[in-house]
């Protein structure tokens, strides 16, 4: 008697609309999706809109080429984090920009811990520039 079929194996019967394939698939991983959900969210209520809406991106996405080579529980837990982290963008609206200021300066310290050229040849304006 064969083994129970791997994630893998169900995203692939998946991406052909199995829905047994699909029914297998759910009640495998609903609770890991729904924790991981409600972990981020912090809220059951919120949690439970979200893993359903996992799994109708599962279920859409799952016949396109791509799909079919990719780690199933990977690919999974990658579209529950970026549903949770759309939904709690949905409540706390978007976060604020941090700058080009910002940026300026994690790219200078970035340079000076790879030993990379000094500030000046990266063609940084002058008034970021680091003193050596």
């Amino acid at each position: 008697m064969p083994g129970p079929e791997s994630i893998n194996d169900l995203v692939k019967r998946i991406a052909d609309r199995d829905q047994a394939a699909f029914r297998r698939f759910y009640c495998r991983l609903v609770r890991a999706v729904f924790t991981q959900v409600c972990g981020s969210l912090g809220s059951p209520a919120l949690a439970v809109a979200v893993t359903r809406a996992v799994f109708v991106e599962v279920w859409r996405l799952a016949p396109m080429s791509g799909s079919r080579q990719l780690d199933g529980i990977a690919w999974v837990t990658a579209i529950a984090a970026r549903r949770a982290a759309d939904r709690r963008r949905e409540i706390n609206g978007p976060t604020p920009a941090l700058g080009a200021a910002y940026d300026d300066l994690l790219g200078r310290e970035l340079a000076v811990a790879l030993g990379a050229e000094p500030p000046a040849q990266l063609g940084l304006p002058s008034a970021h520039r680091l003193t050596y």
